[in-house]
C-alpha cells in the first residue's frame, strides 16, 4: 500500500479521521436524542387520555366443604358456590364525547368491568366519577364505559380524546408503547414491538389479537397500545402467566367495529352460517389435495349453510373472494356481517371449486353453544364429528349403532394422553351411549361440573373395542 512519508500530510489525515469519527458519533447521538424525545412526546400526548378503572365485582367461588360428611350436623350451608365481592383494577382511554347525551366514552376490556356492581373512573386530572357500562362484548373482550359531565370532565376530555389508528397497517417489528396502571401504578409506560399479528386466543373464535413484547401486567388491561404517531392501534388485554414478552392486544379496527355496534344496538350483532369447522392438518390437506382452506365437519340441520347446499367434507377456501387459511379467518369473515347478509362461500368438493351464496342468520344462543364446543375442542385437543355417510365412506367406518368419530387429536393434549386417534369411534361416555358431537361435549361438560378428575370413554378402533380414560381439564 502506498503511504505518504510527509509528516504534515499524515497529521492532516489523522485529524480528518478524528473529525469524521466525531461527526458520526455526534450524528448517532443526535438520532438517539431525537428518538428519546419522540417517545417522551408521544407519552405526554397520550397519557392524559388514559384513565384508571376501579371496580367492585361479584364472583362465584366453590364451597370447599360442600361434599364433607355430616355437613348438616356442623351447620355448613348446603351450597356448592358462594358469591363474593372482589375489588378489581384496570385501565381505559377516552374515545368520544357526546354533548347531546352529556357523556364521555372510554374503551376498555370486557373482563375489566364484567360482573361489576360498582365502577369508578379516575382521570389524569385526579377527577373520579361513577362509570356506567354502555355495552360489552365477551367474545372480543371489548367494553364501552361512559361517565357523565360532572366536575368539568368534558373540558378536560375534549383536549385528550385519543386518536384511533389503523391496525390493519401494522407489521411485525413496528414499535409500540403500552400505557396503563399495572398493579395500580398509574401512568406506567412500557415500550416494545409488534411480535405477531392475528393470534388466536382460547374462547375468542373469530377474533385475531396482536402479540407484543411491550411489558403488560395486571392493571394494564383496557389501556391503549399506541404507535410511533401516538395513534391507538390496540387495547392491551392479556398476558400468558409465567412467560416473558408475551402480551396480547385487541386490534383497534376490531375494537372500533365493536364500539360502533355497542353505540348503535347496545350489543354486538354477529352472523352465523351454521357449520362446525376444523383446521386442515397436513394429512387432511394431502388427502383432499388442497393447500389452503378449512374443513366442514358438520352442517347444522336447517341452518343457512344447510339450506344453501354446503355439505360435510367441503373445503371452504374463500368468503367473498377473501382467501381462508384458518378457522379464525372464516369465523371473522362471517361473523362481522349483519344478520341476513348474502355471502359468497367458495368451496372445493370432490376436487372441483364452486361458489355457493349463503344468507347469514343471527348469532344466537344456539350458535354460542357451538362456539363453546369449539372452546371445549381447544381445551381437550380433540375434534369429534357426527358419523355421516360421507365420513363412513372416507374413513371406511364399520357399521355402528351410535357414536362420534374422532377427526383430530392435538399432540400433548388430554385427548392424546387418553390415547385417542383420528378415525376412532367414541361409542360411550361414562357407559352412556353418545349420538352426536354436541351430545358428547355436553356429557364432558357435565363431568366437569361434577368436579371429577377424568371421564371414561368406550372406543371402537377398527374391529377392536377398548376403554380409555381422558383427564378432565379444570381450568
Amino acid at each position: 500500500m502506498w503511504m505518504s512519508k510527509n509528516p504534515a500530510f499524515l497529521r492532516l489525515n489523522i485529524l480528518a479521521l478524528f473529525l469524521f469519527i466525531a461527526s458520526v458519533s455526534s450524528h448517532a447521538e443526535s438520532l438517539l436524542q431525537k428518538m428519546d424525545n419522540e417517545v417522551v412526546n408521544i407519552v405526554d400526548q397520550v397519557s392524559p387520555g388514559v384513565a384508571t378503572i376501579f371496580t367492585v365485582q361479584e364472583v362465584k367461588i366453590p364451597n370447599p366443604f360442600a361434599d364433607l360428611p355430616f355437613r348438616d350436623f356442623f351447620g355448613i350451608p348446603n351450597k356448592r358456590e358462594f358469591t363474593q365481592k372482589r375489588e378489581g383494577l384496570g385501565s381505559g382511554f377516552i374515545v368520544k364525547i357526546d354533548y347531546k347525551k352529556k357523556l364521555v366514552y372510554l374503551l376498555t376490556n370486557n373482563h375489566v368491568i364484567e360482573n361489576a356492581t360498582n365502577i369508578q373512573v379516575r382521570f389524569k386530572n385526579k377527577v373520579t366519577l361513577d362509570g356506567k357500562v354502555i355495552g360489552k362484548d365477551k367474545l372480543s373482550d371489548v367494553a364501552l364505559v361512559a361517565v357523565p359531565f360532572k366536575k368539568g370532565i368534558e373540558k378536560f376530555a375534549s383536549k385528550h380524546v385519543l386518536k384511533l389508528g389503523d391496525s390493519d397497517k401494522l407489521k411485525p417489528g413496528n414499535m409500540v408503547i403500552a400505557i396503563g396502571s399495572p398493579l395500580g401504578l398509574t401512568g406506567t409506560v412500557t415500550k416494545g414491538i409488534i411480535s405477531a399479528l392475528n393470534r388466536t386466543l382460547e374462547g375468542h373464535p373469530g377474533e385475531g389479537f396482536l402479540q407484543t413484547d411491550a411489558a403488560i401486567n395486571p392493571g394494564n388491561s383496557g389501556g391503549p397500545l399506541v404507535n410511533v404517531r401516538g395513534e391507538v392501534v390496540g387495547i392491551n388485554t392479556a398476558i400468558i402467566m409465567g412467560a416473558q414478552g408475551l402480551g396480547f392486544a385487541v386490534p383497534i379496527n376490531q375494537a372500533k367495529w365493536v364500539m360502533d355496534q355497542l353505540l348503535k344496538y347496545g350489543k354486538v350483532k354477529r352472523s352465523k352460517i351454521g357449520v362446525l369447522i376444523q383446521e386442515l392438518t397436513p394429512e387432511l390437506a394431502e388427502h383432499f389435495k388442497v393447500d389452503k382452506g378449512v374443513l366442514v365437519s358438520k352442517v347444522l340441520k336447517g341452518g343457512p349453510a344447510d339450506k344453501a347446499g354446503i355439505k360435510p367434507g367441503d373445503i371452504i377456501v374463500a368468503v367473498n373472494g377473501k382467501p381462508v387459511y384458518t378457522t379464525n379467518d372464516l369465523q371473522k369473515y362471517i361473523m362481522r356481517n349483519p344478520p341476513g347478509t348474502k355471502v359468497k362461500i367458495t368451496v372445493i368438493r370432490d376436487g372441483k371449486e364452486r361458489t355457493i351464496t349463503v344468507k347469514t342468520a343471527p348469532w344466537d344462543e344456539e350458535y354460542e353453544e357451538t362456539g363453546n364446543l369449539q372452546e371445549m375442542e381447544a381445551k381437550y385437543g380433540l375434534i369429534v364429528g357426527d358419523i355421516t355417510p360421507e365420513l363412513v365412506e372416507r374413513f371406511s367406518i364399520p357399521k355402528v349403532p351410535y357414536g362420534v368419530i374422532v377427526l383430530g387429536v392435538k399432540a400433548g393434549s388430554p385427548a392424546d394422553e387418553a390415547g385417542l386417534r383420528t378415525g376412532d369411534i367414541i361409542l360411550k361416555v361414562n357407559r352412556k351411549p353418545v349420538h352426536s358431537a354436541n351430545e358428547f361435549w355436553k356429557m364432558v361438560k357435565k363431568v366437569e361440573k361434577l368436579k371429577k378428575d377424568s371421564v371414561l370413554l368406550f372406543v371402537q378402533r377398527g374391529t377392536a373395542n377398548i376403554f380409555t380414560v381422558m383427564p378432565i381439564v379444570t381450568k
